[in-house]
């Protein structure tokens, strides 16, 4: 049930905070960051309660994970697993509270750090458990592989769009000038945050072995 969460959580709170902030016609453009949609209204509610209580979550389900496959695991990797999840729920949590409109710098901060710290825990995690279920294996390759190139070509399409506006390194980006690399750094941040939500999925398994 608690693993369930990890993923179906995030997975409602992206999908009907997207199509409201679509629907409500509140979208700047199209394709647009998923932190976009934290806009003033209906959207905003359901980003913020969704998020705050995924990074909860995860922090339970990193604890949970540690625990009941420390038995059967790489110790050391799993002690990395259960402290650097717990930083990716705390970042989660954190990066819904201080919004892109109004606390750009801090959510680029904290959403950078659930990005970065959500690869190292999926990696970790994954090497923590050799003798996991070959279905649970076989899903991880697929989404820590997908989420990889995903947060390459996100930082990638960025970081072309900031050599044209060199200004927009140290923030207050006008997103209607980065616009043309947007519309590949936004598909590509969405393929890495469902890619995550694959990876959490994929241990449930692992806790069913032990429930």
């Amino acid at each position: 049930m608690v693993a369930r969460l990890g993923w179906s959580i995030p997975l409602a709170t992206v999908l009907l905070t997207t199509l409201i902030h679509i629907i409500s016609g509140n979208y700047r453009d199209f394709p647009f960051f998923i932190s976009e949609a934290d806009y003033p209204g209906l959207e905003r509610i359901i980003f913020k309660l969704g998020f705050f209580i995924n990074g909860l979550v995860l922090i339970y389900v990193s604890w949970l994970l540690f625990k009941a496959c420390k038995p059967r695991a790489r110790w050391y990797m799993m002690h990395v697993s259960c402290v650097v999840g717990i930083l990716v729920g705390i970042n989660l949590s954190l990066m819904s509270i201080w919004d892109v409109y109004d606390y750009e710098r801090l959510h680029v901060f904290t959403a950078s750090n659930v990005f970065q710290l959500g690869l190292v825990w999926g990696v970790a995690t994954h090497l923590g458990l050799p003798d996991a279920e070959m279905r649970s294996k076989k899903l991880r390759y697929i989404s820590i592989s997908s989420s990889i190139l995903a947060f390459v070509g996100m930082v990638y399409s960025i970081s072309l769009g900031l050599e044209v506006y060199p200004e927009y390194v140290d923030g207050n980006w006008d997103l209607d000038k980065m616009q043309p690399w947007i519309d590949w750094a936004a598909p590509f941040e969405y393929l890495m945050v469902f890619s995550f939500m694959v990876t959490l999925k994929s241990f449930e398994h692992e806790l069913e072995r032990v429930a």
